[in-house]
């Protein structure tokens, strides 16, 4: 009768280690052959149908804003193996004159920490991003093409309102791995001029100009606030729920720059960071801040006061705010953006809510609102105004 064999812990912890050594060995082995009979190293794969799966960028290509062309995914590598470089060539219009304009470099802000809205000073903010240099036009790793915000109107001149082939600017990308390399051609943008700020109802998106009701005409169009709620007319006692409606009053909403007044409170240290908040009654007189006696300031802007700490400044005539640009600073939920941090799917807009509380009659607490999403794209001094046009809003008790 045949003993059995019995392999125990030692031995298969024995066999385990040989083989671990065996395959060791060969793969040294194989290099050692390639080094010592000087074989070259494996080659990449590259395919032949790898393409940019849209070529022509045109809608939403708006200057003076980081770009990524396509949303990103827009490169089909058909299983060609990265890391590929990718780089442009031949920039051209359609005409075939150089566009090589779009190609230069120049400092540029970019993100090298994670932001997320619960930074407690602009110095915090500003600790998370650096200037780098890159071209205004570029690709990454993974195939996207950035038109970086440094790309404005004063480098690149905007479309027109009618587009000829002749003003679309075309480029090419060279695609290169370790197994060759191969050009894909013809990609092009026409991107329109820069809009600093949204909404952008009183702003030509052609021209830059202030938005007319007819091209050439004199009729200006406004912006309106996004929401009114519980805001009572001084003289007429009706609510004002539509901003566009002349029976209840009109309130128009400006977005703006500004220059300092005499006599005004001005931060000179923070000069191009500054934003305010600003209410506006029919005499074009500004109602002070603290009649909006229930907003809470330090949560309407991602801002800093003048001694660094969260908040706004509450002034006689608005309420200001240090900050930096663009606003939002980039999408991400956070409680100065529409929807607040619940919003997992936003983070694009940033909203102003200004409330007010009085008491009407019959002892009813009556909360006046106004409500507003924007952004703004371009630095500078800025305000936000309400101005209510025609009639003013009610803030003493019945």
């Amino acid at each position: 009768m045949k003993k059995k064999f019995k392999v125990n812990n030692v031995m298969q912890n024995t066999i385990k280690y040989k083989v671990f050594v065996l395959l060791t060995a060969t793969v040294a082995f194989s290099a050692g052959c390639r080094k010592l009979y000087n074989l070259p190293d494996e080659k990449q794969y590259l395919s032949t149908n790898a393409d940019y799966v849209q070529k022509s960028f045109q809608s939403g290509l708006i200057l003076g804003r980081t770009n990524i062309l396509g949303g990103g995914n827009i490169f089909n590598s058909d299983n060609s193996t990265f890391p590929i470089t990718f780089t442009i060539t031949n920039p051209r219009f359609g005409d075939g004159r150089d566009a090589s304009d779009m190609l230069a470099v120049k400092p540029t802000l970019v993100w090298t920490g994670e932001y997320t809205g619960k930074e407690t000073s602009l110095a915090q903010i500003e600790a998370k991003r650096h200037l780098e240099n890159h071209p205004m036009l570029e690709t990454r790793g993974n195939g996207d093409i950035v038109l970086w915000y440094t790309a404005n109107k004063n480098n690149i001149k905007p479309a027109d309102s009618i587009v000829y082939p002749q003003d679309q600017r075309f480029f090419d990308v060279k695609i290169t791995n370790s197994g060759g390399s191969r050009t894909i051609r013809n990609l092009s943008i026409t991107p329109s001029i820069d809009q600093p700020y949204y909404p952008t109802a009183d702003y030509n998106i052609i021209t830059g100009k202030p938005n007319t009701t007819t091209p050439g005409g004199h009729t200006l169009v406004y912006n309106y606030p996004d929401a009114l709620s519980g805001i009572r007319g001084e003289t007429t006692n009706q609510f004002m729920t539509d901003p566009h409606n002349q029976n209840t009053g009109l309130v128009y909403l400006y977005i703006r720059k500004f220059t300092d007044k005499p006599g005004d409170p001005t931060n000179t240290a923070a000069v191009g960071h500054r934003l305010r908040i600003k209410v506006l009654d029919k005499d074009s007189v500004a109602i002070d801040p603290t009649k909006w006696n229930t907003t809470k300031w330090q949560d309407q802007i991602h801002g800093f006061k003048k001694d660094g700490t969260p908040g706004g400044d509450v002034y006689h005539d608005y309420v200001e705010y240090n900050v930096a640009y663009p606003i939002p600073l980039a999408k991400i939920p956070t409680k100065f953006t529409a929807g607040g941090v619940a919003n997992l799917t936003g983070g694009d807009m940033a909203q102003i809510n200004l409330t007010y509380s009085r008491v009407g009659y019959g002892a009813v607490t009556e909360v006046g609102r106004i409500t507003q999403n924007f952004q703004i794209w371009e630095t500078g001094d800025w305000e936000i105004v309400f101005h209510f046009k025609t009639v003013n809003p009610k803030f003493e008790n019945d």
